[in-house]
């Protein structure tokens, strides 16, 4: 591996995935090779994935709903809230991931300003500090065999929830290209995911890393030579606020739908689960892939909220250290000046990672999240009781006493 190919290491097979799904028209290579960049063969590939692929799936439901054999396989034992919940799916799965391309697309130029500089980044780190080493592997090993793991995992439960709610050997090629598409459609949303959360890490490490570097000269003899190396730590950490601003700007919509779709489906699954729970029937592998569908989510949305926080505790405590530059040498015109202007620049940027244009992504986005589902849920529980009451007056009262013949005369005894 070349010294300036650590990102590409890292996150280069994400984004060929990005393009392969279609989500983005950016290719991905080294800066000895030109860096990242957007022709009119990628985008010409990428409208026609979305369009295949939108396309296919929403084709291949039609199909299942027009033939009367498939469709009540699928949806004659569902009752009218289940049937509104994987209607609501279908629909929410394809307009998440239009959003995702459109949201991507809208942002392409400062998507692919933000790749050049975290390419960029490294080398001029280690330019002013030869001594550092990159651990490329490591990051190769969380984000690109972790995705690989997991999305093996999310393709395996999302294609046996399609086959076994199909119900019906008929129609095996309507089957499964539905199964194929809807998988795609869904993983996307998993896929941009880890792509934001490991952008979010790579800030992390670099802020860990001038911490550290500034920690070595802060205790070190003075010298202008360090004074020197502490301005050009000064200067990492204003461009990774820089870096953090960007990745706002090109993935903050995309994680704030992407947190939506979520807790959309994790709410729909978890009230389907409930119901059989209400319903005492015995489980078919159906709720036990919806299940699982839910684990995976919930690990999605926990990781990208710890990170966020992770994120935000490296960078405070990276500023704090700054801020204290003058009192590691006190009497030095050049870090009094050094740091006042910090200060006047700090108090003008103040980024933090977001989701959406203003919330802030950090642990509370969990209870966040998990609230609003429980709360939903529990409403849509009221709403199944108040069903069955229903159905239980529609029943025809039973009788305790069969009379077989005519009453005698009413007597009294004292």
């Amino acid at each position: 591996m070349q010294r300036d190919d650590g990102f590409v290491y890292c996150y280069g097979n994400l984004y060929s995935l990005l393009l392969y799904w279609g989500l983005i028209t950016i290719r991905v290579r080294s800066p000895s090779q030109g860096g990242a960049v957007s022709t009119r063969w990628t985008v010409i590939y990428a409208l026609l994935a979305r369009f295949f692929l939108l396309n296919c799936f929403m084709g291949s439901v039609m199909v299942k709903l027009r033939d009367p054999e498939m469709a009540a396989a699928m949806f004659g034992h569902l009752s009218p809230l289940v049937k509104a919940i994987f209607s609501w799916e279908c629909l929410s799965c394809s307009v998440t991931y239009a959003e995702y391309c459109l949201s991507l697309d809208s942002q392409r130029s400062r998507h692919l300003r933000l790749l050049a500089s975290m390419q960029q980044f490294d080398l001029s780190v280690v330019e002013v500090f030869p001594h550092v080493k990159w651990n490329y592997q490591r990051s190769r090993l969380k984000y690109w065999y972790g995705t690989v793991i997991v999305g093996f995992c999310f393709f395996s439960f999302s294609i046996s929830l399609i086959f076994d709610t199909a119900r019906c050997t008929c129609g095996i090629p309507s089957t499964l290209l539905m199964a194929f598409t809807y998988t795609l459609l869904t993983s996307s949303v998993g896929l941009v995911g880890f792509v934001h959360i490991g952008i979010m890490d790579f800030l992390r490490v670099r802020l860990r890393l001038v911490q550290q570097l500034l920690q070595q000269l802060y205790q070190g003899e003075q010298s202008p030579e360090v004074h020197e190396r502490i301005a050009q730590l000064f200067d990492f950490a204003k461009r990774c606020s820089f870096l953090l601003a960007e990745l706002n700007g090109v993935f903050g919509f995309a994680a704030a739908a992407g947190l939506f779709y979520d807790f959309t489906i994790m709410t729909c699954f978890v009230y389907v689960i409930c119901q059989k729970l209400l319903d005492r029937m015995s489980w078919d592998l159906e709720y036990v892939f919806m299940l699982l569908h839910v684990v995976i989510h919930t690990y999605k949305v926990i990781i990208t909220s710890t990170y966020g926080y992770l994120l935000q505790r490296e960078k405070r405590n990276c500023m704090h250290l700054l801020s204290n530059y003058s009192r590691y040498f006190p009497g030095q015109d050049v870090a009094r000046r050094q740091t006042e202007d910090f200060q006047h620049w700090r108090m003008h940027n103040r980024q933090a990672a977001l989701v959406g244009s203003t919330s802030v992504l950090n642990v509370s986005t969990i209870y966040l999240v998990y609230n609003g589902m429980a709360n939903y849920v529990i409403i849509l529980v009221q709403l199944l009781f108040q069903q069955q009451q229903i159905k239980e007056r529609q029943l025809p009262p039973g009788r305790d006493v069969d009379i077989f013949g005519p009453m005698g005369p009413i007597t009294y005894m004292d």
